[in-house]
């Protein structure tokens, strides 16, 4: 983003942004109060149907007489000129009633002298009456308007053919809704379903079209909002409802002017000034721009070209205010002192790279550096003699130069390979002397990958290193280890035999007990260590084979628990068994799992102090069996929790006590039974040891014996 976009933004923020958001304010309370106002509106409307509905709802007990006059009780004979009367005068609201007969002959009418009419209201219903004969129901007739006062015509037809009209006063109906207005310009009405209004009611402001309003009626249901009405050329908004006892419309609304016009000229007001500042804006970023921006662009420009193309000779013009001068001046030193210093590193570089390059041609290993596409851009002379390479030149492309076949498959694998960091070993035949057979010998190969600077793509360092002799030595302590075991199994077990036969033909005694049980855990303690290293021998050899059988997980902590108790009660360590609560069953080799056990136990007990706990437990998971052992010891450095699962790998302070094979043989123990195991531990609290053993372990299925075929008799 350019520095005068920027610029413009940082004013916009500082001028503009309140007021939009000003802006956004009103527009939220102007919202909100469009909100009240149809709620309102919806209320009154609301209002105003019910009114009627219960109006209606008393017209319809007023009207209960014309049941006795229909259905007399018991035959018995009803005065219905009486009952009329006795109805009319409770009920002020009728002011006309007129019975017709079936052939249409007024038979009785009486009406208000209220009515100013100068005939009978029900000769204006001739076709009313008509559709309630033919319809044989009740049917209400449109109100009538009679010098500013308004009736409500009502037939309703009986069994014999015979229809009664009915006239209710709507005047004390409308004073009410009348009173039910909002503000200056509020209205509240009724219309029939087609947007007409009732007539009779006082209406200030009637001049709007009420296709528009039967339009706003299908489009929102029975209840709904007016918007945008046109009322005399001024647009009203509001609210209605449905009479539900009638096919009427209950609508209040009010001017949107009066509503919501402050809010609105707010708005504008706002959105109006927010532009004037944008202009004002616009026109102070033109007039700084000379002054700030283009000096400090031009300084921009000027330090990219020295990072890009490292043009430290070029100089950046002086302009924009004093501050902005001085900076420049004070760039184009630094560029000049840069340009003298890079001299100066470059020679220390070059020293520098004279130095490695004499240190790698001294040293035994191979060093190769090698790009991503094959090509070698340096090596020393033992990797080009171990490869077969005559000399480093430009065309010098591995693997294909590779005369070694050993080493050309290995580094067909390296470069092939998407992996950062890469190990392995190499066995490769190489010649002794002129004219002499090829010597087998062991190279470990170490790949590393990296970035080269200059070519920008990446590369690899490969060191080769002869691993001969560190090969001779281990397999020399390997068969001085399987030596000393097998020479030493039957003696022990010799001393192991005894112990028992004593503690069993001995007298018992406390004091010789405790020796003799110290004794024995001393001497399988050392049976372990054989075992120990025989196990391992054949774990890494891959010869070990599991005697898979069905096995509980707690009786193999509590029994290495109870072996180990003659040790831990004289050291003052207490020995705590969690088994789970449930017998867990496993399939597993007993007495490698045992011996896993045991060695974690014989570790804790070594770094445990007198008055330490030692806790053994099992558990389970959805896939695994799990076993630990905790201690309260002195834990494991976090660098060390990983080495000590190697061979011959032993905490500093315990080198002395046994081969460093225990925890390497739980490993690979552990993993033969298709789990794993590691370490959680804090220095100075302790340390847990735990691993996993597989439920998917089962003994391999017996093949059933194949059935003897008969012979046939001779």
């Amino acid at each position: 983003m350019k520095l005068t976009t920027r610029f413009f933004l940082i004013l916009m923020a500082l001028a503009v942004v309140p007021l939009l958001l000003s802006v956004f304010w009103n527009i939220s309370q102007y919202n909100s109060t469009v909100a009240s106002f149809y709620d309102l509106h919806k209320g009154i409307a609301r209002l105003t149907g019910a009114n009627v509905d219960e109006w209606v709802s008393g017209t319809n007990r007023n009207l209960a007489f014309l049941y006795e006059i229909e259905h007399p009780l018991r035959s018995k004979k009803v005065d219905e000129i009486a009952m009329i009367h006795q109805v009319t005068r409770i009920n002020s609201e009728i002011v006309s009633l007129s019975l017709f007969s079936k052939e249409n002959k007024e038979l009785f009418f009486l009406q208000s002298e209220l009515v100013t009419a100068g005939k009978p209201l029900a000769s204006f219903q001739t076709a009313l009456i008509k559709q309630v004969r033919a319809s044989g129901a009740v049917a209400p007739g449109e109100v009538l308007c009679l010098k500013t006062h308004a009736y409500f015509p009502l037939a309703y037809p009986l069994v014999d053919g015979r229809v009664v009209v009915f006239h209710f006063s709507l005047d004390k109906l409308f004073e009410k809704l009348n009173a039910q207005k909002t503000g200056k310009t509020g209205e509240g009405f009724l219309t029939d379903t087609r947007g007409k209004p009732l007539a009779c009611q006082k209406l200030e402001r009637a001049g709007f079209d009420a296709w528009a309003l039967l339009k706003l009626f299908k489009a929102g249901g029975r209840t709904g909002t007016v918007q945008g009405l046109q009322v005399d050329g001024e647009p009203y908004a509001g609210s209605y409802s449905a009479v539900e006892k009638l096919n009427w419309v209950a609508v209040s609304m009010q001017s949107e002017d009066e509503l919501y016009g402050k809010q609105r000229k707010s708005i504008i007001v706002f959105a109006v000034f927010a532009a004037a500042i944008f202009g004002v804006t616009l026109v102070v970023v033109s007039l700084i721009s000379n002054r700030i921006i283009i000096p400090i662009t031009s300084i921009s420009n000027g330090v990219k070209r020295f990072l890009k193309e490292q043009r430290l000779d070029e100089v950046i013009p002086t302009q924009g205010w004093p501050e902005i001068k001085s900076l420049v001046v004070v760039l184009n030193r630094m560029m000049l002192e840069l340009q003298a210093y890079r001299a100066f590193q470059l020679n220390q570089i070059v020293e520098e790279k004279n130095k490695a390059q004499a240190l790698i041609d001294t040293i035994t290993d191979g060093v190769i550096l090698v790009d991503d596409r094959g090509r070698l851009i340096y090596s020393n002379q033992t990797a080009l003699n171990l490869l077969g390479i005559p000399k480093l030149s430009a065309d010098v492309v591995l693997p294909r130069s590779i005369k070694n076949e050993a080493f050309f498959k290995e580094f067909t694998d390296i470069l092939a390979s998407k992996e950062k960091f890469l190990k392995s070993e190499v066995e490769a035949p190489l010649p002794a002397a002129p004219n002499a057979a090829p010597v087998l010998k062991n190279y470990r190969v170490i790949a590393n990958q990296f970035l080269l600077a200059t070519l920008r793509r990446p590369g690899r360092v490969v060191i080769l290193r002869d691993i001969t002799h560190e090969k001779e030595l281990e397999k020399a302590k390997e068969d001085f280890f399987h030596m000393i075991t097998h020479d030493m199994r039957a003696p022990l077990s010799t001393i192991q035999g005894y112990v028992e036969m004593l503690m069993r033909k001995v007298a018992p005694n406390p004091s010789t007990d405790r020796y003799f049980k110290s004794m024995l855990y001393s001497s399988r303690r050392l049976r372990g260590m054989i075992d120990d290293i025989l196990n391992t021998t054949k774990l890494q050899r891959g010869t070990m084979t599991l005697a898979l059988a069905q096995l509980s997980a707690n009786e193999l902590i509590t029994r290495v628990s109870d072996q180990h108790e003659p040790v831990a009660t004289p050291k003052n360590i207490k020995l705590i068994v969690e088994p789970s609560p449930v017998d867990l069953q496993l399939y597993g080799d007993g007495t490698l799992l045992e011996r896993v056990i045991t060695n974690l136990m014989g570790n804790s007990l070594k770094f445990t102090p007198s008055g330490g706990t030692i806790t053994l437990g099992t558990s389970q998971d959805a896939e695994n069996i799990v076993f630990w052992v905790q201690d309260t010891g002195s834990g494991i450095p976090e660098d060390k929790r990983e080495a000590i699962f190697e061979k011959y790998s032993q905490m500093e302070e315990h080198k002395s006590q046994g081969f460093g094979l225990g925890l390497a043989m739980c490993r690979m123990t552990v993993e033969l039974h298709q789990g794993r195991i590691w370490v959680e531990s804090e220095v100075g609290k302790g340390s847990k040891f735990i691993f996993t053993v597989s439920k998917k372990l089962a003994p391999a299925p017996v093949k059933p014996a194949a059935p003897a075929v008969p012979q046939e008799n001779a």
